[in-house]
């Protein structure tokens, strides 16, 4: 990945820590609740930190669609919610890999939020497995393996149906600023719908 390491390794140090602390506080009584979702977008030759610059994405010849399945339960600042999912995604296009993500998700629910049609924001950390080495990642660094850190940022919005939402997502794998060999990343930017249930 092309990136400054340095620069980046305290803030990812600070939320991993965060997450953790977060899974140890102690869960509230009531229960937790199931999510499905269903999501596809496009590839990118972007570091992760130029998506967030819509003047820098590089779109490739590469889709993904996928399904997710989620359960998040309540902190006791409601606010929060800790959860974790199982997602499944195809490749299209240069690549045609299926994708295995299972990643922990800390989600912040804004009692005022704005602009007003938001729903959260969420960061998820996690293992990832592709059946193939991905052709986006060789292309990118050169080199690659299957095994991967996966993480995500999304932003999530209300719709007129009070069980369902959209979201917007950035869909990373990485080496974790090299913690694993050879030093391997892709994003894609994707769309999604979910339903609670």
């Amino acid at each position: 990945m092309r990136f400054a390491v340095t620069s980046i390794k305290t803030p990812m140090r600070t939320i991993v820590i965060a997450l953790v602390c977060a899974w140890a506080t102690p869960m509230t009584a009531q229960q937790g609740e199931w999510t499905a979702a269903v999501f596809g977008g496009v590839m990118t030759s972007n570091a992760f930190e130029e998506v967030f610059q819509p003047n820098k994405i590089n779109f490739v010849d590469s889709q993904i669609a996928g399904v997710i399945l989620g359960y998040e339960l309540r902190l006791p600042d409601d606010r929060w919610t800790l959860g974790a999912e199982v997602q499944v995604a195809k490749h299209f296009g240069l690549q045609h890999h299926t994708e295995i993500n299972l990643p922990v998700v800390l989600r912040y629910h804004p009692k005022k939020p704005w602009p007003r049609p938001l729903e959260s924001v969420a960061f998820g950390i996690g293992g990832s497995h592709a059946t193939a080495l991905p052709q986006v990642e060789i292309d990118n660094d050169g080199a690659t393996r299957r095994n991967l850190i996966y993480w995500l940022f999304e932003v999530e919005f209300a719709t007129p149906q009070p069980r369902d939402t959209m979201f917007l997502r950035l869909h990373h794998r990485s080496d974790a600023f090299g913690l694993l060999t050879p030093s391997a990343g892709s994003n894609a930017v994707v769309f999604g719908l979910r339903r609670s249930f």
